[in-house]
């Protein structure tokens, strides 16, 4: 039995990550249409065709944008604020602090961190924090339930929001527990240039992995020399 992935949304503007499914229809039309009407230009070697690449293309899950928001990039300083912060935050000429776990940040104030909070039973949330290294921490309204012994791969997409950068990550069955009992899942981004994103355009992927890829290893042997094959 395939092991089952579960997606919890937990705010009512959340949208779940989606499995993508490649149109293999229209390309085995127009590879027909060409064959059949034309003398010499053909379509037959369309990606659509390469079952490699399809199922490289539906592997795991695409997660959509739940908003509208144009991104900019964030330059972030990280700082020890003392004892007083305001001092801190005028030495690293930012306008604010934001502190997260055993560190601060001092950026400038944006408005797209402030303006898309959204409600929870314990007030308002800041849908963006402060990563560190340019990029925020992005939460996304929804939880997620996977195996034990199973892992979440988070990687950019091919065809992702051009100016929108995606650091690849993994994340175990106890991290996504804990960002369960938290503010919901989140993936980092790092906007590179102003990028607007809409509602449902997809951002980054997942892809669930099993404790024992993480585990593989590879060996290697000398290439046969011309000649020794045949001695």
């Amino acid at each position: 039995m395939p092991p089952a992935v579960r997606f919890l949304p937990a705010h009512p503007w959340a949208l779940v990550p989606e499995q993508h499914r490649v149109d293999r229809s229209t390309a085995k039309a127009t590879t027909g249409l060409y064959r059949e009407s034309f003398r010499y230009v053909r379509a037959e070697r369309r990606p659509e065709h390469c079952a490699p690449w399809v199922m490289g293309q539906e592997l795991g899950w695409r997660i959509p944008s739940p908003i509208d928001v144009t991104l900019s990039p964030l330059d972030q300083t990280e700082i020890d604020p003392g004892h007083d912060p305001r001092i801190a935050a005028q030495a690293a000429a930012r306008g604010e602090l934001w502190t997260r776990e055993r560190s601060t940040l001092a950026v400038d104030r944006t408005s797209w961190l402030h303006l898309h909070q959204f409600r929870t039973a314990s007030g308002w949330e800041n849908m963006f924090l402060p990563n560190g290294a340019g990029s925020v921490e992005w939460h996304l309204g929804w939880n997620v339930e996977i195996p034990r012994g199973y892992f979440l791969l988070v990687a950019p997409l091919q065809t992702g929001p051009e100016g929108l950068e995606i650091p690849t990550g993994i994340l175990s069955n106890t991290m996504c527990g804990r960002m369960s009992n938290g503010q919901g899942f989140g993936i980092a981004v790092r906007p590179t240039q102003p990028v607007t994103i809409t509602r449902g355009q997809h951002v980054a992927r997942l892809i669930l992995l099993h404790a024992d890829s993480l585990q593989a290893t590879s060996t290697t042997t000398d290439a046969v020399k011309a000649g020794e094959a045949d001695a």
